[in-house]
């Protein structure tokens, strides 16, 4: 079973984001796939297959054919149909275009040894590994040698990564401008399921990761770092420790999780295709088919007008929510 499927994940999305009076686990079948997916009922009605950090849902692995599922839900908007093994190069190339972005991961069992591994990601890129190395020796010749912690249980290590990256979207980052969310994320810390590495030099932190680990496999979940040190590659450079320590770990898998950006093709090996099952509500067809063409126009146009646009768009929520929150207060009194 995968981590969105898990009690951890499902009970901490709808304890502390949908903030549930009741919840419970159940397997659901979804009408017109053979599919057996396991979501959170909250309330006694509600199905949730959507939230935040919910990447997508993976179909339970060899249902048995005589198992009959607790219920049906008619559309779950993000489903793992198939994995893909990438091309050592170009490995864009065999990619379906998808109306969903993929989740690009690195599944280690395709290397016998890390240098394996490095080979590839030279095959790649000439000069990705050779740049990296004289960054981080500038690095060190200035600072030292950098630390990195996989497992940091600091909880104000954590407070600042939150920051961080909220500071890099600048304003544009619905989730963690979620009170409920940040909640969410803040207990699956608490309870060991989240897990933040970190990477100083002296006594300061220039680079955080946030990630699952969930039995063999490592989802990358939140990564950020200081702008002071972009110029010796300090992301890219925790990015690599990150994955060498994944490998050296035994884990099954490094999920990049949902999303195509570049950097994540220069280390996959292989790619999660993402789909809706079931049928939508009409509405919410409409919504996702404006939503994603208006999304691809601007990220083509200019990624940066699109996170301003979005900055704007979720200024205007907060405003409102400020307002009609006013509202209450003076109505009460």
């Amino acid at each position: 079973m995968d981590f969105y499927a898990s009690d951890a994940f499902l009970t901490a999305l709808a304890r502390d984001f949908y903030r549930a009076k009741s919840t419970e686990l159940k397997t659901y079948g979804i009408p017109g796939s053979t599919a057996q997916v396991r979501l959170a009922e909250i309330n006694g009605k509600r199905v949730v297959h959507s939230g935040p950090f919910y990447d997508y849902v993976k179909p339970l692995p060899n249902p048995d054919r005589e198992t009959v599922p607790d219920g049906t839900v008619g559309y779950v908007p993000k489903v793992v149909t198939s994995v893909i093994a990438l091309p050592d190069e170009d490995p864009t190339s065999v990619v379906p275009e998808m109306p969903l972005d993929p989740a690009p991961l690195v599944l280690w069992e395709t290397f016998e040894t890390w240098d394996a591994y490095l080979a590839l990601i030279r095959k790649r890129s000439k000069s990705l590994l050779r740049t990296q190395r004289q960054r981080l020796r500038k690095l060190v010749e200035q600072f030292g040698e950098p630390e990195f912690v996989f497992d940091n249980r600091d909880i104000e290590a954590f407070n600042t990564c939150i920051k961080w990256k909220i500071q890099q979207y600048r304003g544009g980052h619905e989730a963690l401008e979620s009170a409920e969310a940040v909640a969410m994320l803040r207990g699956l810390f608490e309870e060991g399921h989240l897990v933040l590495s970190t990477l100083k030099v002296g006594d300061e932190y220039v680079a955080f990761h946030s990630g699952f680990v969930w039995l063999d496999d490592y989802l990358a979940l939140i990564p950020a770092y200081s702008p002071a040190f972009a110029k010796h590659g300090i992301g890219k450079e925790m990015l690599l420790r990150m994955l060498r320590h994944s490998y050296e770990a035994g884990h099954r898998a490094f999920d990049f999780l949902q999303g195509a950006e570049t950097y994540k093709w220069e280390f996959a090996t292989h790619v999660q295709v993402i789909e809706s099952l079931g049928s939508p509500p009409l509405l919410g067809r409409l919504r996702d088919a404006a939503g994603r063409s208006a999304k691809q126009g601007l990220v083509a146009m200019s990624p940066e007008l699109f996170y301003r646009v979005k900055r704007m768009v979720l200024g205007g929520r907060r405003m409102v929510a400020s307002v009609r929150g006013s509202g209450r207060r003076t109505g009460a009194n």
